[in-house]
């Protein structure tokens, strides 16, 4: 991992740390995304984050599952669409070098885009003992 990418990794975390005050108690029912996506890569995990690349290329779904409260931070600019478990779908597309915030939230992501989705996820777990 490159310095940039280091002290990018460290921001989030830092960034999650902060804002782990606002993370809900309960995570939401669906299955965890490490346990959907095989060979899905965590970065850094400890008991307040869990820090993960995502990758989803051309095409591909990736099927439901939930997160706790979140950041993403953009790396490639991508194209999804998100399918909630009442069926109801949005559109998300951004930028390469945002960086947003979720509730928790339980979909499945499906690429619409021309290019594969690369991004950063800061998972803030609920209940973590961090201050």
């Amino acid at each position: 991992m490159t310095r940039k990418w280091k002290r990018i990794l460290r921001l989030f975390i830092i960034a999650a740390a902060i804002c782990l005050g606002a993370a809900p108690a309960n995570w939401a029912k669906a299955q965890d995304r490490a346990t959907i996506v095989p060979g899905m890569k965590v970065l850094f995990e400890n008991d307040c984050v869990r820090v993960q690349y995502h990758d989803v290329a051309v095409g591909e779904k990736v099927p439901m599952h939930s997160h706790p409260a979140y950041v993403v931070y953009t790396l490639k600019p991508f194209k999804a669409r998100i399918t909630l478990p009442d069926g109801t779908q949005r559109i998300s597309e951004h930028h390469a070098g945002e960086a947003y915030w979720n509730p928790p939230i339980t979909h499945s992501v499906e690429n619409l885009g021309n290019t594969d989705i690369h991004n950063l996820i800061v998972e803030l777990k609920p209940g973590g003992k961090c201050q």
